[in-house]
């Protein structure tokens, strides 16, 4: 049987958890190990200081040898005239300090051409070339963030969204038909829906809404989930059947179902002995079993003690109800067909050959 848990039934969880897997995967594993970024053909500011200086000191060198002004302001293109001021000013300093007089003063001439002043340090009236805009590694790593923040919101935006759609009042919602009895064909083929409740066509003033009818033996206050058959044939090996129980809100309630728990014999197809018919409550810790066994097994003392384990012993004959109870859920199973196959070398009446059960789960 198959059990689901309502922690990994919530869209919310599941929706948190792979957003989270996913950027793992897109920024760690591809991003970093696997397609690791790389940075080519970067701007002269995005040097650091020391390199920003000694790149300004060698412009100015080769200006005193190629006397090449415009060469020079494209190749400071993105200083700022202060920054260009203060690199020469600090070198002027350094070799004035060193005795390089002649170094000295290529960079004052230097400075008196492009415009600055070394002596105050501060840029003159002449226009010097201004620094282009362009994204470095900061902006890119900031639109990054930017883009990755976005794309957060409108996922916990969209999530949220779908919880409040899903816990809406049920007031808001179209009640379901009532369910009516299944016809013989539906339960044969285990497919039975809800059929359109009939209108009376009398007159307003004298139609009355008749009080629903309890099921014999169930819970007056009990809410019904439904109507399921599970329905077995001679052939079907492994035979395990599984329903789903949930309110109309949508919130799982637990499962039930029935399936094969001992066959007689050796050989293919089985042969089925007994079957176990199941209820599993998500708020109980364990849960309820009946075992439906022919009338050899029944009649067999090994067989009992062997099944006896399993759950409670219940010999199975056509219109016999048994009931499944745990501490929210109700299940009673009737017994609405049972047909013994005949097998040489086997007991009378030890398989079955055909079983219908009808399983009406409710909640207390």
């Amino acid at each position: 049987m198959n059990n689901r848990t309502s922690l990994l039934s919530n869209p919310l969880v599941l929706g948190i958890g792979g957003l989270v897997v996913g950027i793992l995967i897109g920024w760690l594993l591809l991003g970093w190990v696997l397609f690791p970024v790389q940075y080519t053909n970067a701007e002269l500011y995005d040097l650091n200081p020391a390199a920003k200086q000694q790149w300004v000191v060698t412009v100015a060198d080769a200006y005193a040898v190629n006397q090449d002004l415009g060469q020079a302001r494209e190749r400071l293109r993105g200083f700022t005239p202060d920054e260009i001021a203060q690199s020469l000013k600090a070198e002027f300093g350094k070799r004035n300090t060193t005795g390089d007089a002649t170094g000295a003063a290529r960079l004052n001439a230097f400075a008196q051409i492009y415009g600055l002043n070394l002596a105050g340090g501060a840029p003159s009236a002449t226009p010097a070339p201004t620094r282009t805009t362009g994204g470095g590694l900061g902006g890119n790593i900031g639109t990054i963030l930017l883009l990755l923040a976005l794309v957060i919101l409108l996922v916990a935006l969209g999530l949220y969204v779908y919880m409040r759609m899903r816990s809406r009042p049920a007031a808001l919602r179209p009640a379901p038909a009532a369910p009516t009895a299944p016809s013989t064909a539906a339960v044969e083929t285990g497919e039975i829906a809800a059929q359109p409740s009939e209108i009376s066509s009398a007159p307003a003033a004298a139609a009355a809404v008749a009080p629903p009818v309890a099921r014999p033996g169930t819970t007056p206050l009990a809410k019904s989930l439904g109507t399921f058959a599970a329905t077995y044939k001679f052939g079907e090996d492994n035979y395990d059947t599984s329903f789903t129980l949930e309110t109309a809100r949508g919130e799982f309630l637990g499962e039930t179902g029935m399936g094969s728990s001992e066959t007689i014999g050796e050989g293919k197809p089985d042969k089925v002995t007994a079957f176990d018919v199941w209820l599993f409550d998500k708020t109980d810790v364990r849960t309820v079993t009946q075992i439906l066994m022919s009338e050899a097994a029944f009649n067999d003392q090994a067989t009992r003690q062997r099944l006896a384990t399993k759950g409670e012993l219940v010999l199975a004959e056509k219109g016999k109800t048994v009931r499944l109870e745990t501490a929210t859920l109700i299940v009673d199973c009737e017994i609405v067909d049972l047909v013994y196959a005949s097998t040489p070398g086997l007991p009378p009446n030890s398989h079955f050959q055909k079983l219908i059960v009808e399983m009406v789960p409710m909640q207390k």
